[in-house]
Protein backbone atom coordinates (compact mmCIF):
# COMPACT_ATOMS: atom_id res chain seq x y z
CA UNK A 1 0.00 0.00 0.00
CA UNK A 2 2.73 1.96 1.19
CA UNK A 3 4.56 1.77 -2.17
CA UNK A 4 1.48 2.09 -4.51
CA UNK A 5 1.38 5.50 -2.61
CA UNK A 6 4.69 6.60 -2.99
CA UNK A 7 4.25 5.62 -7.12
CA UNK A 8 1.08 7.60 -7.00
CA UNK A 9 2.98 10.91 -5.59
CA UNK A 10 5.69 10.03 -7.99
CA UNK A 11 3.36 10.49 -10.90
CA UNK A 12 1.49 13.63 -9.44
CA UNK A 13 4.86 15.34 -8.91
CA UNK A 14 6.33 14.56 -12.47
CA UNK A 15 2.60 15.76 -13.92
CA UNK A 16 2.71 18.71 -11.76
CA UNK A 17 6.22 19.78 -13.32
CA UNK A 18 4.78 18.85 -16.71
CA UNK A 19 1.84 20.84 -16.43
CA UNK A 20 4.27 24.50 -14.83
CA UNK A 21 6.53 23.88 -17.98
CA UNK A 22 3.92 23.77 -20.65
CA UNK A 23 2.10 26.35 -18.70
CA UNK A 24 5.49 28.33 -18.92
CA UNK A 25 5.61 27.45 -23.01
CA UNK A 26 2.65 28.78 -24.11
CA UNK A 27 2.91 32.11 -22.03
CA UNK A 28 6.11 32.62 -23.91
CA UNK A 29 4.38 31.26 -27.25
CA UNK A 30 1.95 34.21 -26.67
CA UNK A 31 4.19 36.91 -26.10
CA UNK A 32 6.08 36.03 -29.21
CA UNK A 33 2.88 35.42 -31.27
CA UNK A 34 2.32 39.18 -30.39
CA UNK A 35 5.37 40.54 -31.43
CA UNK A 36 5.36 38.36 -34.59
CA UNK A 37 1.78 40.05 -35.53
CA UNK A 38 2.89 43.53 -35.01
CA UNK A 39 6.22 42.67 -37.06
CA UNK A 40 3.93 41.21 -39.95
CA UNK A 41 5.02 39.58 -43.12
CA UNK A 42 8.31 40.02 -45.13
CA UNK A 43 7.75 42.68 -47.65
CA UNK A 44 10.93 42.42 -50.34
CA UNK A 45 12.71 45.51 -50.64
CA UNK A 46 11.12 46.89 -47.26
CA UNK A 47 11.40 44.14 -44.50
CA UNK A 48 12.33 40.91 -43.77
CA UNK A 49 11.15 39.00 -41.20
CA UNK A 50 12.34 35.47 -39.47
CA UNK A 51 10.32 34.10 -36.06
CA UNK A 52 12.05 31.65 -34.33
CA UNK A 53 15.50 30.98 -35.70
CA UNK A 54 16.96 28.07 -33.80
CA UNK A 55 20.75 27.14 -35.14
CA UNK A 56 24.18 25.25 -34.26
CA UNK A 57 26.45 27.59 -33.28
CA UNK A 58 29.54 24.66 -32.51
CA UNK A 59 28.67 21.07 -31.72
CA UNK A 60 26.79 20.64 -28.59
CA UNK A 61 26.19 24.27 -28.93
CA UNK A 62 23.09 26.32 -30.31
CA UNK A 63 21.14 29.78 -30.18
CA UNK A 64 17.26 30.21 -30.56
CA UNK A 65 16.30 34.04 -31.09
CA UNK A 66 12.38 34.92 -31.08
CA UNK A 67 12.42 37.22 -33.94
CA UNK A 68 14.69 38.96 -36.42
CA UNK A 69 13.86 42.13 -38.36
CA UNK A 70 15.51 43.31 -40.98
CA UNK A 71 15.12 46.79 -42.21
CA UNK A 72 17.01 49.78 -43.46
CA UNK A 73 17.93 51.05 -40.02
CA UNK A 74 19.44 47.35 -39.44
CA UNK A 75 19.07 43.89 -37.99
CA UNK A 76 16.73 44.10 -35.04
CA UNK A 77 17.33 40.97 -32.90
CA UNK A 78 14.43 40.97 -30.67
CA UNK A 79 13.86 38.96 -27.09
CA UNK A 80 10.23 38.65 -25.85
CA UNK A 81 9.70 38.42 -22.49
CA UNK A 82 5.80 37.61 -21.30
CA UNK A 83 6.20 38.30 -17.27
CA UNK A 84 3.87 39.92 -15.28
CA UNK A 85 4.95 41.69 -11.80
CA UNK A 86 7.33 44.69 -10.87
CA UNK A 87 11.23 43.98 -13.03
CA UNK A 88 14.20 45.23 -11.87
CA UNK A 89 17.90 45.29 -13.20
CA UNK A 90 20.42 46.78 -15.21
CA UNK A 91 22.36 46.24 -18.40
CA UNK A 92 25.53 44.95 -16.14
CA UNK A 93 23.33 42.85 -13.91
CA UNK A 94 23.85 38.92 -14.63
CA UNK A 95 20.30 38.01 -13.06
CA UNK A 96 17.20 40.29 -13.38
CA UNK A 97 14.29 40.10 -10.47
CA UNK A 98 10.79 39.36 -10.67
CA UNK A 99 8.72 40.71 -7.53
CA UNK A 100 4.52 39.20 -7.76
CA UNK A 101 2.04 38.56 -5.23
CA UNK A 102 2.42 42.19 -3.64
CA UNK A 103 5.84 41.39 -2.97
CA UNK A 104 5.70 38.13 -0.98
CA UNK A 105 7.17 36.13 -4.47
CA UNK A 106 10.62 37.10 -5.52
CA UNK A 107 12.08 34.95 -9.10
CA UNK A 108 15.15 35.78 -10.56
CA UNK A 109 16.16 35.50 -14.92
CA UNK A 110 19.20 36.01 -16.59
CA UNK A 111 19.24 39.15 -18.08
CA UNK A 112 17.40 39.40 -20.82
CA UNK A 113 19.87 42.31 -22.40
CA UNK A 114 22.82 40.00 -22.15
CA UNK A 115 21.03 36.76 -23.94
CA UNK A 116 20.41 38.79 -26.59
CA UNK A 117 23.77 40.13 -26.99
CA UNK A 118 24.99 36.39 -26.81
CA UNK A 119 22.27 36.11 -29.71
CA UNK A 120 24.02 38.99 -31.62
CA UNK A 121 27.39 37.64 -31.37
CA UNK A 122 26.34 34.18 -32.72
CA UNK A 123 24.54 36.26 -36.01
CA UNK A 124 27.37 38.32 -36.79
CA UNK A 125 29.90 35.35 -36.79
CA UNK A 126 27.50 33.21 -39.24
CA UNK A 127 26.83 36.98 -41.23
CA UNK A 128 30.44 38.00 -40.62
CA UNK A 129 29.17 41.56 -39.85
CA UNK A 130 29.10 43.12 -36.90
CA UNK A 131 27.60 46.67 -36.38
CA UNK A 132 24.39 46.53 -37.95
CA UNK A 133 22.53 45.10 -35.18
CA UNK A 134 20.46 46.63 -32.95
CA UNK A 135 19.81 44.84 -29.13
CA UNK A 136 15.42 45.02 -28.35
CA UNK A 137 13.74 43.41 -25.49
CA UNK A 138 10.20 43.52 -25.29
CA UNK A 139 7.95 43.16 -22.24
CA UNK A 140 4.38 43.25 -22.72
CA UNK A 141 1.73 45.66 -20.58
CA UNK A 142 1.43 43.01 -17.47
CA UNK A 143 5.33 43.83 -16.17
CA UNK A 144 5.81 46.68 -14.99
CA UNK A 145 9.61 47.74 -16.47
CA UNK A 146 10.13 51.55 -14.89
CA UNK A 147 12.55 50.20 -12.43
CA UNK A 148 14.80 48.48 -15.50
CA UNK A 149 17.78 50.69 -16.09
CA UNK A 150 18.35 49.80 -19.49
CA UNK A 151 18.07 51.54 -23.28
CA UNK A 152 17.41 47.82 -25.01
CA UNK A 153 14.05 47.50 -23.10
CA UNK A 154 10.82 48.94 -24.09
CA UNK A 155 7.07 48.04 -24.03
CA UNK A 156 5.56 45.92 -26.68
CA UNK A 157 3.37 49.15 -27.98
CA UNK A 158 6.38 50.95 -29.05
CA UNK A 159 7.77 48.49 -31.54
CA UNK A 160 6.85 49.84 -34.07
CA UNK A 161 8.25 53.11 -33.65
CA UNK A 162 11.20 52.02 -32.41
CA UNK A 163 12.40 49.74 -35.55
CA UNK A 164 11.44 52.70 -37.55
CA UNK A 165 13.86 55.20 -35.88
CA UNK A 166 17.35 56.47 -37.01
CA UNK A 167 19.95 54.48 -36.05
CA UNK A 168 22.61 55.43 -38.07
CA UNK A 169 23.05 52.27 -39.80
CA UNK A 170 21.66 52.41 -43.92
CA UNK A 171 21.38 49.29 -45.43
CA UNK A 172 20.20 49.02 -48.96
CA UNK A 173 17.82 46.69 -50.21
CA UNK A 174 20.68 44.25 -52.04
CA UNK A 175 21.94 44.01 -48.21
CA UNK A 176 18.54 43.69 -46.86
CA UNK A 177 17.78 40.68 -49.51
CA UNK A 178 21.40 38.93 -48.73
CA UNK A 179 20.69 38.54 -44.79
CA UNK A 180 17.77 37.21 -45.36
CA UNK A 181 18.58 34.78 -47.77
CA UNK A 182 21.60 34.34 -45.50
CA UNK A 183 19.53 33.29 -42.42
CA UNK A 184 16.36 31.41 -43.78
CA UNK A 185 19.39 29.04 -44.99
CA UNK A 186 20.83 28.83 -41.65
CA UNK A 187 16.91 28.22 -39.99
CA UNK A 188 16.09 25.69 -42.82
CA UNK A 189 19.56 23.77 -42.82
CA UNK A 190 19.22 23.74 -38.41
CA UNK A 191 19.24 20.32 -37.12
CA UNK A 192 19.47 20.82 -33.63
CA UNK A 193 15.83 20.17 -31.73
CA UNK A 194 14.07 22.41 -28.98
CA UNK A 195 15.06 19.66 -26.60
CA UNK A 196 18.09 19.60 -27.46
CA UNK A 197 18.45 23.50 -28.00
CA UNK A 198 17.21 23.12 -23.74
CA UNK A 199 19.95 20.46 -23.06
CA UNK A 200 22.14 22.75 -24.39
CA UNK A 201 21.25 25.49 -22.44
CA UNK A 202 21.83 23.78 -18.80
CA UNK A 203 25.47 22.66 -20.31
CA UNK A 204 26.20 26.32 -21.20
CA UNK A 205 25.37 27.07 -17.57
CA UNK A 206 27.38 24.23 -16.21
CA UNK A 207 30.47 25.78 -18.16
CA UNK A 208 29.63 29.24 -16.89
CA UNK A 209 30.15 27.78 -13.41
CA UNK A 210 33.54 26.38 -14.49
CA UNK A 211 34.83 29.60 -15.84
CA UNK A 212 34.13 29.13 -19.22
CA UNK A 213 33.02 31.93 -21.47
CA UNK A 214 28.81 30.85 -22.79
CA UNK A 215 29.43 33.27 -25.73
CA UNK A 216 32.50 32.14 -27.26
CA UNK A 217 34.38 29.35 -24.93
CA UNK A 218 36.88 31.39 -24.01
CA UNK A 219 38.21 31.54 -20.40
CA UNK A 220 36.72 33.91 -17.82
CA UNK A 221 39.43 35.99 -16.68
CA UNK A 222 39.82 38.29 -13.31
CA UNK A 223 40.13 41.74 -14.70
CA UNK A 224 39.50 45.51 -12.82
CA UNK A 225 37.38 48.69 -13.54
CA UNK A 226 36.19 51.44 -11.74
CA UNK A 227 33.50 49.70 -10.59
CA UNK A 228 35.65 46.95 -9.15
CA UNK A 229 36.48 43.42 -10.11
CA UNK A 230 34.91 41.31 -12.42
CA UNK A 231 35.27 38.31 -14.63
CA UNK A 232 35.61 39.05 -18.40
CA UNK A 233 36.12 36.90 -21.23
CA UNK A 234 39.93 35.85 -22.35
CA UNK A 235 39.03 37.30 -26.27
CA UNK A 236 38.42 40.45 -25.43
CA UNK A 237 37.72 42.83 -26.94
CA UNK A 238 35.80 40.62 -29.96
CA UNK A 239 33.87 38.83 -27.26
CA UNK A 240 32.60 41.41 -24.76
CA UNK A 241 30.60 38.76 -22.57
CA UNK A 242 31.48 39.70 -18.66
CA UNK A 243 30.12 38.22 -15.33
CA UNK A 244 29.93 39.92 -12.07
CA UNK A 245 32.00 38.28 -9.40
CA UNK A 246 29.25 36.85 -6.79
Amino acid sequence: MFYAFLVILFIVFIAAIIIKQKTSESKGDSGENAVSKILGKTINGEKYIINDLLFETEPGKSCQIDHVLINPHGIWVIETKNYAGKIYGQDNQREWIQILAYGNEKNTFYNPVKQNSTHIYQLSKKLNVKKVFQNLVIFLPQADITDVNSDYVHYIDELPELVNKDTGVLLSSEKMEYFYNCLIDLKNTNIVSKSEHIENIYKMQEQLQQGICPRCGGKLVLRKSKNGLFYGCSNHPECKFTKKIS
